[in-house]
């Protein structure tokens, strides 16, 4: 499993704070119960990692540990870079915002560096980014043998305004993310990630019906 973290986020779990505390291993095993998974991929990078607090990366901070106690999962981060753009109003001042570099080429090297190591005979791509679909493409011709599923992190009300003409065209199966299940694979309210030493849920995630 090769999880685009941000694409993720966005496309389901943005503004359902009861879904945020998903145990990826354990959902990944039920979605796919009659293959084997080696191992889950979680690409990401650190949020606000300029400022002194945050919120947010305390959060983000939270739930990455508590993945980091599942033994199939690996975390690859990335990370956030300045970028100048202008506004396009009359100001047409500049100012800069922060941009998620590498993420892509990770999951890309992982991908294919997987392939060529023989140490997959199954890619379950989790991204609606099209940056991912060379790579897809690739792996499809040169490993004609491994199967490669896509799914697009989109939720059922928006799954009609996502396209997947591509892997459409080129033979890849590709489905909107199954969004069944998210509530019951969820981490318990405190996770163990040493001795003695809990992460609590956060409060802002608390187990609420989704919005």
């Amino acid at each position: 499993m090769y999880v685009d973290g941000f694409n993720f986020y966005f496309g389901i779990f943005q503004d359902r704070p009861a879904w945020k505390w998903l145990n990826l291993q354990k959902f990944f095993e039920a979605l796919r119960p009659r293959e084997t998974v080696i191992s889950v991929k979680y690409f990401t990078a650190v949020v606000d990692p300029k400022k002194s607090h945050s919120e947010r990366r305390e959060r983000q901070s939270r739930y990455l540990d508590a993945l980091g106690t599942l033994p199939k999962v690996k975390i690859i981060k990335g990370v956030f870079q300045p970028r100048t753009v202008r506004c396009d109003a009359k100001c047409f001042e500049q100012y800069t915002v922060p941009e998620e570099k590498k993420t892509d080429v990770n999951i890309a090297i992982e991908m294919i560096s997987d392939c060529l190591d023989d140490a997959t005979d199954s890619i379950v791509l989790i991204s609606g980014d099209s940056d991912q679909e060379p790579a897809m493409q690739w792996i499809h011709h040169r490993f004609p043998n491994i199967k490669l599923t896509v799914y697009v992190p989109v939720l059922p009300v928006d799954a009609d305004s996502r396209r997947n003409d591509f892997y459409k065209e080129i033979g890849v199966p590709c489905y909107p993310w199954p969004i069944d299940g998210i509530e019951r694979h969820q981490f318990k309210t405190a996770v163990k990630i040493g001795a003695g030493k809990f992460f609590q849920r956060p409060e802002e995630w608390s187990d609420q019906p989704p919005i």
